[in-house]
């Protein structure tokens, strides 16, 4: 049966007037070419969300969806919106504001889908928070609340802030390896820069995150840091780095106070020997005359003992992702491509010396939140590639993207192989934006059983319109 996936939208590839560019990384390729256009460089937008205005600016736009969908749990990157079985509906309003001192945001919302039950594949815990995992059990599911909610006092250009927003760090536009918008945004404290500071030919940005999250096993504290530095010539050189900390509540019968966590960079203790550690580093090249973007991000989650064991086992717990953004391919200044390729396979000699699955802890439920995972969805021992090509104008866009990606590669033989191909269409009508998207998904040896197949179709259409204009009237 195909699928019929209507939403009716207001955040789409033809950004209204906005003051943050939030984590949805389809915002990405229409900002960076929006950039180029004008002034013929690249937009640094790897740590989100950004403030894009300090101009004492209201903007108020409202979402309402409608979708269906008839296979299992789909789509990534989607937020507080689980894509389950069925029909599915989604309401919003978000109201923004920013000034030389203040910055904010927040958007009530209502979501409610059928989410029909569908099978269970029995996979490993380790594996049972990829995005088609049934996680939320009620029939139908409803939720409800504050989203895209954030708080910012700005003074000299450092922010002290609160907030529930989705945060995406990284240069992808499919995937990271840290923070993505795969799941729900969770409550968490901010110090740092919200746009990007420039001294000279040398732009910067930083940030410091903590938040104790309640819904692991532990109640656990994440702590995060956050820095990049982009040295403007030609070509354009970004260097940045990333280090996340996930620390238990609860050691040996004693409570961890939130001061001792929040403080756990800067101490070498126990504390930080049980807990579970992500260390990143970001290399990008931006060739503004080519309107080219190559970037590597490589992390690990353990360390090397000593010089020979980084000699002898030198990929041991470490992740990548490689890419590249090509807008003006062709001499056709609308047309971009793009490919990715992200490896989280263990180790190549995990057989001789063990190495730590990324997202593998269970004290911290494996890196997830609202039965999913905040970073690379992925998962655990899996590899994602992923290509699209496609043409965006003023106007409208066409971007058709295809999707290879593998759970279990050493895991398991055979692994799952997932394939996904999406056309994603979007259109500027006078003050609306029409948009359709449609996903056809197929999922081998599902559940890591020899040639079992699962398939699914997803499809939507949808409107936005920005109502800031109602703000300006007296």
């Amino acid at each position: 049966m195909l699928v019929f996936f209507l939403i009716f939208s207001i955040l789409t590839s033809f950004s209204f007037g906005q003051n943050f560019l939030s984590s949805d990384p389809f915002y990405l390729l229409y900002e960076e070419k929006n950039n180029i256009d004008l002034d013929s460089s690249f937009f640094q937008a790897m740590f989100r969300p950004q403030l894009k205005n300090i101009d004492n600016t209201w903007h108020l736009i409202m979402r309402n969806e409608l979708f269906y969908n008839d296979g299992a749990p789909n789509l990534e990157n989607m937020s507080n919106r689980f894509i389950g079985n069925g029909f599915g509906v989604y309401n919003g309003i978000n109201l923004s504001y920013s000034g030389k001192f203040i910055s904010f945001s927040f958007e009530p919302f209502y979501y409610k889908n059928q989410n029909r039950f569908v099978d269970n594949l029995n996979r490993e815990d380790i594996f049972s928070y990829l995005n088609d995992v049934q996680k939320r059990k009620k029939t139908p599911y409803t939720s409800f609340g504050f989203r895209e909610s954030q708080f910012y006092f700005t003074y000299e250009g450092i922010s002290l802030g609160i907030s529930n927003a989705n945060m995406w760090w990284g240069p992808g536009l499919h995937t990271s390896l840290s923070m993505t918008n795969n799941t729900v945004g969770f409550p968490y404290l901010i110090i740092g820069t919200l746009s990007e500071k420039r001294h000279n030919n040398i732009g910067y940005n930083m940030r410091y995150i903590f938040t104790q999250i309640d819904q692991t096993k532990n109640s656990s504290y994440y702590t995060a840091f956050v820095a990049r530095a982009s040295i403007y010539k030609n070509p354009i050189i970004t260097i940045g780095l990333n280090r996340n900390i996930l620390s238990p509540f609860e050691l040996h019968g004693f409570k961890i106070s939130k001061l001792d966590a929040a403080n756990i960079f800067s101490v070498e203790s126990e504390i930080l020997e049980n807990s579970y550690q992500t260390l990143i580093g970001y290399f990008i090249l931006d060739f503004p005359a080519s309107r080219l973007k190559v970037f590597i991000e490589l992390g690990t989650t353990d360390k090397w003992n000593n010089i020979n064991d980084f000699i002898n086992y030198p990929d041991h717990g470490i992740g990548s992702i490689i890419g590249i953004r090509q807008y003006g391919p062709f001499s056709n200044s609308n047309l971009v491509i793009g490919l990715e390729y992200a490896r989280l396979v263990q180790s190549s000699l995990w057989d001789k010396r063990p190495s730590p699955n990324w997202y593998g802890n269970s004290l911290f439920v494996f890196s997830s939140f609202e039965g999913q995972r905040w970073a690379a969805h992925s998962g655990a021992d899996s590899d994602d590639l992923y290509i699209y090509i496609g043409y965006q104008n003023n106007r409208w866009s066409f971007m058709p993207s295809l999707n290879y990606e593998r759970h279990g590669v050493l895991f398991s033989r055979p692994p799952e192989v997932k394939i996904e191909v999406k056309l994603d269409f979007r259109y500027r009508w006078n003050d609306y934006i029409l948009n359709i998207l449609f996903e056809r998904e197929w999922l081998e040896h599902a559940g890591f059983i020899q040639d079992k197949w699962r398939k699914g179709n997803v499809i939507w259409f949808g409107v936005e319109r920005d109502l800031s204009e109602l703000l300006l009237k007296d």
